[in-house]
Parts: C-alpha cells; structure tokens; sequence
C-alpha cells in the first residue's frame, strides 16, 4: 500500500495521455450501414430486393467511430446511411455505385467515406410499373367458446382485404395476406378483435393500407326451446281414405343459440314423411324430416345444435272403413215399383 496515491495518480495521468493520443489519430474500421431509397419517381415501383444494409469503410477519430458503431448495434437507423437518388431511374435493371457523396452521417460530420482501392461498391435494383390490387386477408385466429356457449356464425373480417401498392410483377404473386396466428379461449360474449397482418413472407417495398385488421365473434348462450303441437304432413301419391298419420302432430325441442331461438315460431317449423318411404324401408313408422325455415343470414350449420321430435316415431295406420248398409225395402215398395212399370208400359 506504500505510494497508493503515487500509483493512482500515475494511472490516470497513463489513462489521460492514451486518450489524448488518441484523439489526435484517426482510424479506419469496417461497418454496416443501412441503404435508403429516395425520390422514385410515383408510377415506378422497386421489383427486386436490393440489399437494406451495405458493409463500408469510414475514417474517423477513436470516440466518434466507437460511439456511432454503438449506435448502430442499437438499431439506431438514422446515425449513418448510404442514400440513393432514383430521381431519373427507369423501368428496368441498373446498377448504382456507391460513392462518397451517398454516406450520410449527420451526427458525424467528421467521420469520412473511405472508397475502396481495387473495387467499386454497388447495389443492383430493378424498377416495374407501380400498381395497387386488393388483396383478400387469410384470416389464421381461432375461436373457442366456454362451456355452455356457442359461436353462432363464422367470424368476419372487417376489411376482408388490404389494398397493396408496389411492382407489378410482385404484387401478381400475392394471392392472400394471412394475419398472425392467435387463440383465444373461454369467450362468452360477442366481441371485436383488432389482429395484426404477418407480413414476413412479403416481398420488398411493397407498402400495404392496413396493418391489422378487426374479426367480429358472435357468440350466444346455448338454449332449449319447446314447440307444441306441430303438425306432421304425410306427402306423395296414396289415397287420404285409407291410410294416415298415428299421431299427426308432435312437439319439438330444438337447442342452439339464445337469440336464435327467440326469433323462431311454430310457423317457422314444417315436419313432413314421404309416403314411399315405409314400402322402401318396410318399417310401419318414422321420424319426420324437419324443415326449419330461418333468415338467410343465419348459420344454421354453427346456430342450430340439436333437433328433438317428441314421440321421435310416426307410425302409418289405416283408417277404419265404415261397411256400406244396404237399404231394406218393404212389399208396398215393390209394389209402387210394378204399378210404375205397368204405367210405362
């Protein structure tokens, strides 16, 4: 511990002059910058996939390069680029050198471009004609309802589909949009969901309207409804004297989403048995086939969950045939009958 503040002194006075020597040098290092695209002219569009960042070599004092690589490995874009001008490009390939005048660092204006000796950078891009298409969205989320509910339509989109801007020949290769892959569980009530567009497979400098996109659930609490006394038709060729229905008229109890159920009347209901049907099957009764007539906006396949026929079973009997009685007539009857036929004669 002799001399401690002797020794610490001197470190310092080590550490003050490495720094000034330092600063009175200048270095050259290597980094990666990002590449940024301006003034294309509106009706073009970039078709290709020309690089988003370019390795380069810059010259500079010691703190600034260390402070601007630190910047960059941060993800801070705007600390140096390399910008080129497509003011007076055209359709088609090219290719742009780069040049000291396209580095730009505007925090650094003592940091220099160094162009290399036995080679020239470049970036190649091809230009297409600039179009927009709408393009229908996938949708990849799922619905599961608690116990006790249902969904009572599929879910909707709202928009269906994201009108896109970009290339011609790159927007013809974009058949859907999907959105992010998202489960939601457990739901109990209607509800609107905002859910973002995956946009990972699509191709560059292609610039779409919408970033999400809103999917509506309707979700009901599942019921049972009874209907009472519902008549059942016996339809085809037979002959109504002879045969009918054994009962002709049942309840039904359909089971499905709540608000579905209340806009459902008797009248809405038509059961009916096809004649033909008990030869073909050689069966003396049948569950009727319902006809349960809803609003064309209704999902009856995801609304509608369960159908019972109470009795379940129709049977076909024949009804009874009252003998004909023959009329007993009396010797006076006969007799008036003679006289009538004498007078004609």
């Amino acid at each position: 511990m002799k001399h401690l503040g002797l020794k610490i002194t001197a470190f310092l006075f080590a550490i003050a002059l490495w720094l000034y020597v330092m600063s009175l040098n200048t270095f050259q290092i290597t980094m990666d910058v990002p590449v940024r695209l301006v003034k294309l002219p509106e009706m073009l569009a970039i078709a290709s996939k020309p690089p988003q960042a370019i390795t380069i070599t810059v010259e500079g004092e010691a703190f600034d390069l260390m402070r601007m690589r630190s910047r960059i490995n941060r993800g801070d874009s705007s600390v140096a680029s390399i910008v080129v001008d497509l003011q007076d490009a055209e359709l088609g390939a090219s290719r742009k050198h780069i040049y000291a005048r396209n580095f730009v660092a505007p925090s650094f204006p003592n940091i220099k471009f160094i162009e290399p000796d036995n080679q020239l950078l470049f970036i190649d891009i091809e230009l297409d004609t600039r179009i927009e298409r709408d393009i229908p969205v996938h949708s990849n989320v799922t619905f599961n309802t608690a116990s006790g509910y249902l969904l009572s339509d599929e879910p909707t989109l709202s928009p269906n589909f994201v009108t896109v801007s970009g290339a011609r020949n790159a927007l013809t290769r974009i058949f859907e949009i999907p959105t992010d892959s998202i489960h939601f569980d457990t739901l109990k009530g209607s509800r609107a969901f905002s859910v973002p567009l995956n946009f990972n497979q699509f191709p560059a400098y292609v610039s779409p309207s919408d970033s999400n996109v809103t999917i509506k659930v309707n979700v009901q609490k599942i019921a049972t409804k009874e209907f009472k006394n519902i008549p059942v038709h016996l339809i085809g060729r037979y002959d109504k004297s002879l045969v009918k229905l054994n009962p002709d008229t049942v309840s039904v109890n359909i089971t499905g989403g709540s608000d579905i159920l209340d806009s459902i009347s008797s009248e809405d209901i038509e059961l009916f048995i096809e004649f033909n049907r008990f030869a073909i099957e050689d069966v003396d009764s049948l569950t009727p086939t319902v006809k349960l007539k809803l609003d064309a906006k209704i999902n009856r396949d995801l609304s509608i969950k369960a159908t019972e026929i109470v009795p379940d079973k129709i049977a076909l009997v024949r009804k009874e045939v009252k003998p004909v009685v023959p009329v007993q007539k009396s010797n006076e009857d006969y007799g008036e009958e003679e006289d009538e036929e004498d007078d004609e004669e």
